[in-house]
């Protein structure tokens, strides 16, 4: 009973927030990025929110449970990217004074490569809404064992629905504050506290690890390169966190909260949470599915209500990444599509496609959520063509003044064909679709700007 009372006050308080929000919600640009105003240590709280999400959550929980020690390789590869993303590029993303991704490359490199990775990126960034729905909905099974997890993914997905459409980006940093704080407490102290003194220790895990599950190459040098290139380079772009850089005051602040979060915060969580799979192997040696292994490890630790509380923690981590890329993607879509078809759109206008856009997606995401097989598969497999573009193009669109229109337009087909024939193929490289199609593009970037660069229509690199 008190788990299911805390889950509904949880709930209740998100979506009160959501309304009292709204009131703020004057603008298209209130609802993308809180009108351009957040504070420093309310971004920190809010880029900590959006990173840490069902992949950082259950997702590193559920590698290490899988795979040991070497599962450790996403959170690491994840925290890295997060890090790299403030010192790279951070300033230089909120200096270009953008809101989505697309719109910064329209900028440099022209319609229609902005186009192309318009496409790609909503495809990406919706697999990653997907996952964090399912995850919501796992965590509230938890809550309440009754629900099937259609409905339970459903209830979770409605809430963070309400909550973003209303209130958008204030209300997203409005709970973040609450959402850290509670995740935190849940996945970094008490829940590895409780499991560490049950197992014994360091020598706990020691004694009753196997050889293989103590081991760091266990998952395979191939798979561990493609998992942290991937997460990690998702990191460095990563959409939700876009959004909260692109909100910050100024150019010095984005890069500062980023570096905070993802130091003081992001990389430590990683940590705690891909140890608390590793005791969940010795814990709970028989799980249906790895994925819920944080939820199942704190509801068989902990009494009613201390277990109710940690879940509330799970909740907090996942929902507020899901309201982040529920509005990372609505605002993409409005911005780089809708705006695209109706280029002279009021901002009254603005904001109600994005609310709409919002609703679409989230419908979207419940039915890819309850049909994918893993939270890591679904972000993996929907995004792997886009973050296989959109890497070499970024950092050649930065850093490399041969980077062009044409030279770039080639380098989107060639990594989406070389991704997705590769994996339609079953991989027979024995490499990830992921890590073919990058090597695929960046080659091909090296080769197709060299060849179509110009000089006299050479653009200055920022």
């Amino acid at each position: 009973m008190a788990k299911i009372f805390i889950a509904l006050v949880y709930l209740a308080a998100i979506l009160i927030i959501g309304f009292v929000s709204a009131r703020k919600v004057k603008t298209a640009d209130d609802f993308a990025t809180a009108g351009k105003k957040i504070p420093f240590w309310t971004n920190v709280y809010s880029m900590a929110s959006a990173q840490i999400g069902a992949g950082a959550t259950m997702g590193v929980a559920s590698m290490t449970y899988q795979y040991g020690f070497s599962g450790m390789v996403l959170g690491l590869g994840a925290a890295t990217g997060a890090i790299l993303s403030g010192l790279i590029f951070a300033k230089k993303i909120r200096e270009a004074d953008v809101t989505t991704i697309p719109e910064l490359i329209r900028n440099k490199l022209g319609t229609r490569v902005a186009n192309m990775i318009c496409i790609l990126t909503i495809i990406q960034v919706f697999g990653i809404l997907a996952s964090q729905v399912r995850s919501l909905g796992t965590i509230l099974q938890i809550f309440i064992p009754s629900l099937s997890l259609l409905n339970a993914i459903i209830i979770m997905a409605v809430v963070m629905m309400v909550y973003s459409v209303i209130g958008g980006m204030v209300a997203a940093t409005n709970t973040d504050k609450l959402n850290v704080s509670i995740m935190i407490l849940s996945v970094m102290v008490i829940t590895p506290l409780i499991a560490m003194i049950k197992i014994g220790g360091t020598e706990g895990i020691a004694t009753n690890l196997s050889a293989d599950q103590l081991s760091l190459t266990t998952m395979g040098l191939p798979s561990m390169l493609s998992t942290f290139l991937y997460f990690g380079l998702v990191g460095m772009i990563n959409n939700e966190n876009f959004l909260r850089i692109c909100g910050a005051k100024n150019a010095k602040e984005a890069r500062g909260a980023t570096l905070t979060a993802a130091l003081l915060v992001y990389l430590p969580y990683m940590i705690f949470a891909g140890l608390i799979g590793i005791m969940g192997i010795i814990l709970i040696p028989e799980l249906g599915t790895s994925d819920s292994i944080i939820p199942a490890m704190i509801d068989s630790m902990t009494n009613d209500l201390v277990g109710a509380l940690l879940l509330a923690g799970l909740l907090a981590a996942v929902m507020g990444t899901a309201a982040s890329v529920a509005m990372a993607v609505s605002v993409t879509f409005t911005r780089d599509v809708a705006g695209r078809v109706k280029k002279e759109m009021s901002g009254k206008e603005t904001l109600s496609i994005q609310r709409i856009a919002l609703v679409i997606f989230t419908i979207l995401a419940i039915i890819v959520g309850y049909q994918g097989t893993s939270i890591v598969t679904i972000m993996e497999d929907l995004g792997a063509p886009c973050v296989a573009a959109l890497i070499p193009i970024f950092m050649g669109m930065f850093f490399w003044k041969k980077t062009n229109a044409k030279g770039a337009g080639i380098t989107v087909i060639v990594a989406v064909v070389a991704t997705v024939v590769y994996w339609l193929m079953g991989s027979p490289l024995g490499i990830s679709h992921f890590l073919f199609g990058l090597a695929c593009s960046t080659v091909t970037l090296i080769i197709a700007c060299n060849v179509t660069y110009h000089p006299e229509n050479s653009r200055e690199v920022a």
